[in-house]
């Protein structure tokens, strides 16, 4: 019962959890609110304290103790894994392969016209040269294509091979551009013809958003740290796969999105 006038004493105030993130003290506080249980949250020097009158410390404890009970497992804690075997080789390989097609297209190694032999011609691809989804990957217009292509690629693949290996990840990589180009082939009419590994580098785009979506689900954290790779994925599409900084006649926006489809559909199924 309060005293007269309305005002109760507060008692000694007891502390009864300390972290170093106010989150985790506004999860312990809406705990105790949900018993009945008032509490004062205080920062000091960079610890945040929760606080409940001494009467309420007994109780206060035991009712954080069974949260974190019910809550040991619900959220696994993730170790983030040193390099897979072959980060660095697969990065290398990737680009020397780039950098020796592109030599041999611009000297006409042989006397062939690399770009019409290996291109991603759709009639030619619809008549049955399959393998061209594959060459096209490693052809460029020119030093500025190749280049941006290599700057881009080296930063995805790294990332992409650092978590699934060098092996792996390269196929996985080869794979997707090429479905991709494929795709792209069979919906855009006969007349249509591309190079460049620019498919395959938005393919380790929806690679890498998939699979780390994936892991985040198995982890069981909030859905909108799940899709947050998804996003982040899509914006990279949007930014650098159908920006201004080309002319459209330059950009294939579409291999683009197929890569970057694809990619998104088999890096759920990456280890």
């Amino acid at each position: 019962t309060a005293p007269r006038g309305g005002v109760r004493r507060v008692s000694e105030l007891v502390e009864v959890f300390r972290a170093a993130s106010e989150r985790a003290l506004r999860e312990r506080a809406l705990v105790l609110a949900s018993v009945g249980i008032p509490s004062l949250a205080l920062a000091q020097d960079g610890v945040e304290r929760l606080l409940v009158e001494a009467h309420w410390a007994e109780r206060a404890r035991e009712e954080l103790a069974r949260y974190e009970e019910e809550n040991v497992g619900f959220r696994k804690k993730r170790v983030l894994p040193p390099a897979a075997p072959l980060a660095r080789a697969g990065v290398a390989a990737f680009a020397a392969l780039l950098v020796a097609f592109f030599l041999a297209q611009t000297s006409e190694f042989g006397g062939l016209d690399w770009s019409g032999a290996g291109g991603a011609s759709a009639a030619a691809i619809r008549a049955g040269e399959l393998w061209r989804a594959s060459t096209a990957l490693v052809l460029h217009v020119d030093v500025p294509h190749l280049f941006s292509n290599l700057i881009f690629g080296l930063l995805f693949s790294y990332l992409l091979f650092h978590a699934h290996g060098g092996g792996l990840g390269l196929f996985a990589l080869v794979a997707c551009g090429t479905l991709g180009n494929l795709t792209n082939a069979w919906v855009h009419g006969p007349g249509h013809a591309s190079i460049g590994a620019s498919t395959a580098v938005f393919a380790a785009v929806g690679l890498l958003g998939s699979s780390e979506a994936r892991a985040r689900h198995l982890l069981a954290e909030p859905t909108t740290r799940r899709a947050a790779p998804i996003s982040a994925a899509l914006v990279f599409l949007l930014y650098l796969g159908v920006g201004d900084a080309q002319a459209a006649h330059d950009v294939d926006v579409l291999a683009h999105v197929f890569g970057l489809a694809w990619g998104l559909v088999l890096g759920t199924y990456l280890p």
